[in-house]
């Protein structure tokens, strides 16, 4: 009699299992949506999760609101979702920095992004390029690849903090071109540009959105775009791998994940609707216009792109080494 109960019991425990994903895909989304941002109101990021967020609950039916979390590395944001339930009403917009770069670089990291999370899509990218000010005497890679070596104590390079793409792509730089560049770490693109501007530093790599108004307006002069392709917003300017110094490319990318456990059937939906709106025409051009490009992506195919990134990053943050405690 009891292990003809323990059968009994186990099968409807097996059949509530069976039935229990694709219930909570049916009912998905049963309440209002969230969309983590761990960065402050006005930035790239959260204008990118606004312009989303509204697609989203145009397409989904129920509200969605954008919580601005910044802080520690991104560390705030991802401890709220994970605190959340896994049930895809949490969203977190990541990035290169938070994913990629940030485990390597913090001492003490409180997540894991590969086992924390279950991504749903990338979003967003923008690569960088390698200005220089108006006035200065480079006027090619080459050029200023020639000063860093005659120059006595070489050149300075600007970025936007230590451990930040900007400080490691200009480190591999100096590793590829066997320049002797002294880094210059800021607090942010902004106070970095304004010193390659005014000719205190000698040049930075700095995402196409912050740089491609202060080109058109003649207040930089580019060198080159660190990536696989030229962009859209500079159309005339030739990559590095063009200009002889190929493997320095790098973008700054966003993307959408969710709590590591949340079902298979609701990433599924929220993959489809935020890739149809990474399609719409309208946002599209919205984030050309600021030197974004869409990027949208099966969940599996970001769960690669991550692990290849961390790969990437991983051992260029230990090579440089930046630490933050």
């Amino acid at each position: 009699m009891t292990t003809r109960r323990q059968l009994l019991g186990a099968l409807a425990a097996s059949l509530a299992l069976a039935f229990a994903a694709p219930a909570s895909a049916q009912t998905f989304p049963s309440k209002t949506i969230t969309i983590v941002v761990p960065f402050p109101p006005g930035g790239v990021t959260d204008q990118i999760a606004r312009v989303l967020g509204q697609k989203l609950q145009d397409d989904l039916g129920k509200t969605v609101v954008i919580d601005n979390k910044p802080g520690a590395g991104g560390q705030i944001a991802a401890a709220q979702v994970k605190q959340a339930d896994a049930d895809g009403h949490t969203l977190f917009i990541a990035a290169t920095e938070m994913f990629a770069i940030n485990p390597g670089l913090f001492r003490k990291f409180s997540y894991d992004p590969v086992k924390d999370f279950a991504p749903v899509t990338t979003l967003i990218s923008s690569p960088l390029v390698l200005v220089v000010p108006k006035n200065s005497l480079a006027n090619s890679v080459q050029d200023l690849v020639q000063q860093a070596r005659n120059k006595p104590g070489g050149l300075t390079f600007a970025s936007q903090g230590i451990g930040s793409i900007g400080h490691l792509l200009g480190e591999l730089f100096h590793a590829k071109t066997g320049g002797q560049f002294s880094h210059v770490a800021y607090k942010g693109s902004a106070p970095a540009l304004q010193d390659v501007m005014s000719a205190q530093v000698d040049f930075m790599f700095d995402p196409v959105i912050t740089t491609s108004p202060l080109i058109a307006g003649g207040k930089l002069k580019p060198l080159g775009l660190a990536a696989a392709r030229r962009a859209a917003q500079l159309p005339e300017v030739r990559t590095l791998a063009e200009l002889g110094t190929p493997g320095v490319d790098a973008s700054v990318w966003f993307g959408a994940v969710v709590k590591a456990g949340t079902p298979e059937p609701v990433i599924a939906r929220l993959n489809q609707a935020l890739v149809k709106a990474l399609k719409s025409p309208d946002v599209v051009k919205r984030f050309a216009d600021q030197g974004l490009q869409t990027i949208p992506s099966t969940p599996q195919q970001f769960g690669v792109f991550m692990k290849d990134e961390i790969g990437r990053w991983g051992p260029l943050v230990k090579a440089s080494g930046a630490s933050v405690d």
